[in-house]
């Protein structure tokens, strides 16, 4: 009996989906404490002065920072979530047995993700367009984006193929 071969593009994309995993927690280490510092400093009439790092925001509304912080707030937990839930995919891939019921519900995690990120992405552009002195001279564009909310879809459609394909293998298994 020959063992099943490994699937290579799968461990190759399971290190690829990791480093993202870690950029993403990077940006955030780094990215939060310093919108924060700016947003402080943009708060305090364009400079500030904190244990002896001086920031200055000249010319940068508050809004901005706002909008910044709050979605790297979101996205970048969103980005390690949505990274774990394809590694355990990638994972299952990996070992030959993807067809598992599990993966029908990290596909539906990852749309529930993708979409929450984008709903909170458009409800901070609405509070920061609803108050005059976040926004500054130029209030943020909102926008949505088709490609996201289809790819939302797919991703629903996925988990209810992987589901039922799921079901119709152990309806096999248990067949004579």
């Amino acid at each position: 009996m020959t063992m099943p071969s490994r699937n290579s593009m799968a461990e190759a994309m399971t290190v690829l989906v990791t480093v993202s995993m870690w950029i993403a927690g990077a940006f955030g280490v780094i990215g939060i404490p310093l919108l924060s510092i700016g947003l402080y400093a943009s708060l305090s009439d364009g400079a500030a002065t904190l244990g002896g790092i001086e920031a200055l925001a000249d010319g940068v509304s508050p809004g901005n920072f706002v909008i910044a912080l709050g979605l790297l707030c979101v996205i970048v937990p969103g980005l390690i979530f949505i990274c774990i839930q394809m590694r355990r995919i990638l994972l299952t891939l990996v070992e030959g047995d993807p067809f598992v019921p599990e993966n029908a519900g990290r596909l539906t995690r990852i749309g529930i993700a993708i979409a929450a990120m984008e709903l909170v992405r458009v409800v901070t552009l609405l509070v920061v367009r609803a108050m005059p002195g976040l926004a500054g001279d130029a209030p943020p564009k909102l926008s949505t984006q088709l490609i996201l909310w289809i790819s939302v879809a797919a991703l629903f459609i996925l988990s209810q193929v992987f589901r039922e394909g799921t079901r119709l293998r152990d309806e096999e298994k248990m067949t004579i």
